[in-house]
């Protein structure tokens, strides 16, 4: 009874929007959601290249099937899974005809570069922007990237940030009309190894949206912080209300204090980084008011300046991630209702030093993806205990903030700099 409600659902769900990817379905459920529906995520080999997938949905949202404890367990599930996000992602490269303009902090997955690559040969004007470090070789700084060696010689431009700050987008806006963005680096760790979540919307308005802020970047050089004047602040994307925010600068931080103070029934969220004080004032106000605040962080990313040990010892539910590779998410959902995802992580440095995009989103729908998403997420952190080290700038270089704190998979000796104490080491998989 439980797989037929949990089919009947998706089938509902899917009129509008993804189901999860289907990675929390049983296989035979979601083959049968997948033939049933005209507008559902179908594999695309007739219409894409072979390998990759491909939906008519106007919102679709995606998580990496990266539940098990070792990145050796998660690559190969998530190379054979054909809804993994990868599969989209390359698909809708595939599916570009006129334009590909994107933003991503760090690229390097061989497939993702082959696409980028395939699109501009066939025509295509394929634009970049990146962080200035994920230029050269991780291994070897004083050599460019193979990856960015090889998109420069198809002919690609690309510009990099040359801040302080980090170039911290992952979005890309195809042909005018669709949206890409999430916490997905494009690396293959990013892909197979964390847990992240990624969208993907058919909205000519909110593409506009987010064309202007690759224009701030790539046309008139504004990496610094400014007003980030956005077309259309409220776009509707078949009832799913959808608001746009970009950083430095922007108001993005606020509305997330907003939308937190709005919240009566239920607060979870998935943070790979939150540090912000104001957020950990409203969770405990809201707490002592009767709402369900319950979250789980990055187990490498709880240094002395996060908030998990003030929620800990005010009695909130949080845990460390069970994922030995990074829980990259960065989102919040707030009374099943409202969705806070993209590449912001909750900080001072996300509103204030990089450049980043954040949406908040309106629908149950789209909330009950992320609430389930949570769930699995949680019962990783339960799930999995003693993981082995992950060889991570985020990872590593870290002593335990708290005395009492037992030793984690990013507990090695040595001195923080000021970017890792507030969760935003180099991010670079």
């Amino acid at each position: 009874m439980k797989a037929l409600k949990a089919t009947l659902t998706c089938l509902f769900a899917l009129t509008v929007v993804g189901c999860a990817a289907g990675n929390n379905m049983p296989v035979g459920n979601r083959a049968l959601v997948m033939n049933s529906m005209n507008a559902g995520p179908v594999r695309a080999a007739s219409a894409a290249t072979p390998g990759t997938a491909k939906t008519n949905l106007p919102f679709f949202a995606m998580f990496n099937n990266a539940y098990k404890a070792t990145l050796a367990e998660n690559e190969p599930i998530g190379r054979r899974d054909p809804n993994n996000v990868d599969k989209y992602f390359i698909g809708l490269i595939d599916s570009a005809v006129k334009t590909l303009d994107g933003a991503f902090y760090d690229i390097d997955d061989a497939g993702s570069v082959q696409a980028l690559i395939r699109a501009k040969q066939r025509g295509v004007r394929v634009r970049l922007v990146t962080e200035t470090e994920s230029l050269m070789d991780k291994h070897n700084p004083g050599q460019p990237r193979k990856s960015i060696a090889a998109l420069r010689a198809a002919g690609i431009e690309i510009r990099d940030d040359k801040q302080a700050g980090l170039m911290h987008h992952k979005f890309m806006v195809v042909d005018n009309a669709t949206v890409w963005t999430g916490s997905l680096n494009l690396t293959t760790s990013s892909m197979f190894h964390h847990n992240n979540n990624s969208v993907m919307i058919k909205s000519p308005q909110l593409a506009a949206n987010y064309n202007a802020e690759f224009a701030r970047m790539f046309d008139q050089n504004i990496f610094t912080p400014n007003d980030h004047a956005i077309p259309n602040p409220v776009v509707n994307v078949s009832g799913i209300q959808i608001q746009t925010f970009f950083s430095p600068g922007g108001n993005a931080m606020p509305t997330v204090h907003e939308e937190l103070r709005r919240a009566t029934k239920n607060i979870r969220f998935m943070a790979f980084s939150m540090t912000d004080k104001e957020i950990l004032k409203i969770m405990l106000e809201k707490k002592a008011a009767g709402v369900k605040v319950e979250g789980i962080f990055d187990e490498c990313l709880i240094p002395q300046y996060s908030i998990y040990w003030d929620l800990k010892k005010a009695g909130v539910m949080t845990a460390g991630d069970g994922n030995q590779a990074l829980m990259h998410h960065k989102v919040m959902i707030i009374d099943d209702t409202t969705v806070v995802t993209g590449s912001y992580n909750f900080s001072k440095s996300a509103q204030t030093k990089n450049q980043e995009n954040m949406l908040i989103v309106k629908s149950p729908l789209i909330a009950k993806q992320y609430v389930d998403e949570y769930i699995r997420i949680r019962s990783a952190a339960f799930d999995h205990k003693n993981l082995p080290a992950y060889d991570h700038p985020a990872c590593n270089k870290r002593t335990p903030a708290n005395p009492a704190a037992p030793a984690t998979r990013g507990s090695l000796p040595g001195a923080m700099t000021p970017m890792e104490l507030i969760g935003e080491a180099d991010e670079r998989e």
